[in-house]
C-alpha cells in the first residue's frame, strides 16, 4: 500500500468535479428535517461530462462507524426518487391522508434505511451513449470521486445495493470496485459485499421463463406429466421482465443499450472472492418471479449451510406477500 503522505498528494492532484448542498427543509415536511440529508452532482467520465446526482443520507446512529451503502435506482431512465419514498429507503414517506391535490404532504418513515450511510444514485439517466457496462464504470468513478471529497468515510464497510434491472449492473459495480481495490486504486474502499432485491440476472433465463409461462398455462404445482413442453420448461423455471414504472423516462429506456445479457459470472467471481451476498424476491413478483432466483441461484451449485425455514414477526409467518419491488409492499420486514 502506498504510504499516507503519498496518498494525500495524490489525491490533492485528482480533479473531482462535483457540487453539494445540505438540505434543510423540504416542501412538505413542517419544520427542520431531523435528519442530515446531502444532495449534489458529481461529474464524471470525459471532462467530467456526465453529471450524476445523488443522495445522501448520513446515518442517525453513528455515522463513523456505520457501514456506507450505495443504492442504485431500478432499471435505464428511472429515478431514485422511487426508492426514496416507495421502497422506504430514506427517511421520508408520503403522507397520503393529509395531501392535498398535487400538493403531497411528507412524514417521518418508521422505516427508514437510514441507521446507515446510505445514497442514493441516478446511475444512468443522461439520454445519449448508456449502456450497462459503462453505467458501471461510471458508478465507481462516481464513488472514488465522492470518497475523495469525505475521506472520514473510508474505514467505514461498504456494501453495494439495488434491486429489478439493478441486477444486471450492480454485480459489474462490485466487480470494479473489487478490481480497482486490486490494483491499489485510490481511495481504497472497504468493500464486504451487496445485495439485490427482485434481480434481473439472466436474459436466457427469462427466455425460457415465457415458454414455461405459455406452456404451463399457469399451472406450475399440479403438472399434467405428458405436457412434455411444459415439463421441459419446468426444469430450467426462471423467468424476467422491465416492468415500465410510471416514475421512469421511456425515452431514455429506449436508448439506453443492454449489452450484457447475464450477470451469472460475476456473481460467480464475487462469491469466490469471500463477499457477503444477499438476494431477496418478493414471492407475488410477476415481473422477475422467485422461482428465476432460485433457479440461477441454484445453478452456482453453492453449499447450503442450513435450509430454508419460516421466520416470524409479530408471531406471524413473515416473508410473503410481496411483490416487485419488495419493500414497497412488506416495509416492516424489508427494513
Amino acid at each position: 500500500m502506498l504510504p499516507q503522505a503519498l496518498l494525500l498528494v495524490i489525491l490533492m492532484n485528482i480533479n473531482v468535479a462535483s457540487t453539494s448542498n445540505i438540505i434543510k427543509t423540504l416542501p412538505g415536511f413542517r419544520g427542520d428535517l431531523p435528519f442530515k440529508l446531502e444532495t449534489g452532482y458529481v461529474g464524471v467520465g470525459a471532462m467530467d461530462a456526465v453529471q450524476l446526482f445523488y443522495y445522501f443520507f448520513e446515518s442517525e446512529g453513528s455515522p463513523e462507524y456505520d457501514p456506507l451503502v450505495l443504492w442504485l435506482n431500478e432499471g435505464p431512465g428511472c429515478s431514485t426518487f422511487f426508492g426514496f419514498v416507495y421502497e422506504n429507503l430514506g427517511p421520508l414517506s408520503f403522507d397520503y391522508l393529509n395531501s392535498i391535490g398535487n400538493k403531497p404532504k411528507l412524514k417521518l418513515n418508521p422505516y427508514s434505511r437510514t441507521k446507515m450511510n446510505l445514497w442514493a444514485l441516478d446511475s444512468h439517466m443522461q439520454k445519449l451513449n448508456i449502456s450497462d457496462t459503462l453505467s458501471a464504470v461510471q458508478t465507481y468513478e462516481f464513488l472514488r470521486k465522492w470518497l475523495m471529497d469525505q475521506p472520514k468515510f473510508y474505514n467505514n464497510p461498504l456494501y453495494i445495493a439495488g434491486d429489478s434491472y439493478s441486477g444486471i449492473t450492480l454485480p459489474i459495480v462490485v466487480q470494479e470496485i473489487s478490481d480497482g481495490n486490486r490494483d491499489e486504486h485510490l481511495p481504497p474502499m472497504n468493500l464486504k459485499g451487496y445485495v439485490i432485491g427482485n434481480p434481473v440476472t439472466d436474459t436466457q433465463i427469462d427466455r425460457n421463463y415465457r415458454s414455461m409461462k405459455r406452456n404451463c398455462k399457469g399451472e406450475y404445482m399440479n403438472v399434467d406429466l405428458n405436457n412434455t413442453l411444459c415439463v421441459d420448461d419446468l426444469e430450467v423455471y426462471n423467468e424476467r421482465s422491465i416492468k415500465e414504472w410510471e416514475i421512469c423516462n421511456k425515452t431514455l429506456q429506449d436508448l439506453y443499450i443492454s449489452d450484457v445479457s447475464s450477470s451469472l459470472v460475476y456473481h460467480e467471481n464475487l462469491i469466490k472472492q469471500g463477499y457477503r451476498v444477499l438476494i431477496y424476491s418478493g414471492d407475488h413478483d410477476m415481473n422477475i418471479p422467485y422461482v428465476s432466483t432460485m433457479g440461477w441461484i441454484e445453478s452456482l451449485n453453492l453449499t447450503v449451510d442450513s435450509r430454508w425455514k419460516p421466520w416470524f414477526l409479530h408471531e406471524q409467518v413473515a416473508g410473503l406477500g410481496a411483490g416487485h419491488t419488495a419493500p414497497e409492499y412488506k416495509p416492516e420486514e424489508c427494513c
